[in-house]
């Protein structure tokens, strides 16, 4: 009879002190999935800046190519009108990306991500100025951009991986 009542006793205690763990537990849990879901949405965030940027450069620098073709080669292309106006969809689609994730890691932070998507915001900016920039030359030639836009270029690739390192710290 002692022993049974000795092992409902410890059952009892160990029921209570694994509820009581449990409960401890638990909020622990959950604060940690919160994290690591507010780590999954900056990261996606932070890919889907990138790849906006990305598409934006890859937009620009064509827009550059027809422009220049149009006006130094003096080509006329059927196709170039079509590609121009898709190029400028596409780009304008980019930037309505890279608007709409800056506007969601401002809201979810951390200032650093935030400042330096800002940057990447003032370095697609600069590309997109120099789209109708000319040769030096006043020569077409496909496989050299002119130096502004190459410039330009250059700054935006650099900004697209400086930003990527920092979210790279803020996401793992």
């Amino acid at each position: 009879m002692l022993t049974a009542l000795g092992a409902a006793v410890v059952a009892a205690v160990a029921s209570l002190a694994g509820v009581t763990l449990g409960a401890l537990v638990e909020p622990l849990k959950l604060n940690a999935a919160r994290r690591a879901k507010l780590r999954q949405d900056r990261a996606d965030r932070c890919a889907g800046l990138i790849e906006a940027a990305v598409r934006a450069r890859k937009h620009i620098i064509d827009l550059n190519v027809i422009h220049r073709r149009r006006t130094l080669a003096k080509e006329v292309v059927e196709t170039d009108a079509q590609r121009e106006i898709e190029f400028e969809d596409g780009y304008y689609t980019a930037r309505t990306d890279m608007r709409a994730f800056y506007g969601l890691l401002v809201m979810s932070g951390p200032d650093e991500l935030v400042e330096q998507a800002k940057a990447l915001r003032k370095a697609e900016m600069e590309l997109h100025h120099t789209r109708f920039e000319l040769d030096a030359d006043r020569r077409f030639e496909r496989m050299y951009l002119p130096v502004p836009v190459r410039e330009a270029s250059a700054a935006f690739d650099r900004a697209i991986e400086e930003f990527a390192v920092v979210a790279r710290k803020h996401t793992s």
